[in-house]
């Protein structure tokens, strides 16, 4: 696999780390504004979450042209190396980055996916997405 390419995916997915994180971050703040009813702040918040998401897709898309330029193989290996699901057994340094770092974005998806679901209970009860 070359090195050159997953290099530059590395640092696709460390920047969707951090849009991630932020995401997170602006998710926690929108369940503190509704415990405090303030309904202004989180419209703001969903407007500026709504703009991390669209930051972390650009990442996917570009890690997504960066696959596409791997043979389907070395593209299948890459993938489940960003799932986190490489078993660790790659061999190379910067593959065994890309998995760590896929398992640290799958982690703060699952505490900002049950921060939402518990803000969109709290919202809409029995109508909520998540029930």
């Amino acid at each position: 696999m070359e090195d050159s390419i997953l290099v530059e995916i590395l640092k696709e997915m460390q920047k969707k780390y951090m849009f991630i994180a932020e995401i997170e971050r602006i998710t926690r703040e929108m369940g503190d504004a509704l415990s405090r009813n303030d309904r202004e702040s989180v419209q703001m918040l969903l407007g500026m979450r709504q703009d991390e998401m669209d930051k972390a897709d650009v990442c996917t898309r570009n890690i997504e042209c960066l696959i596409s330029a791997l043979s389907p193989d070395e593209g299948s290996q890459v993938r489940e190396l960003l799932n986190g699901k490489g078993g660790g057994k790659t061999g190379s340094l910067t593959a065994e980055m890309l998995e760590e770092k896929g398992k640290s974005i799958q982690f703060v998806l699952k505490r900002t996916i049950e921060a939402d679901r518990l803000i969109s209970i709290r919202l809409s009860g029995k109508d909520s997405y998540y029930q």
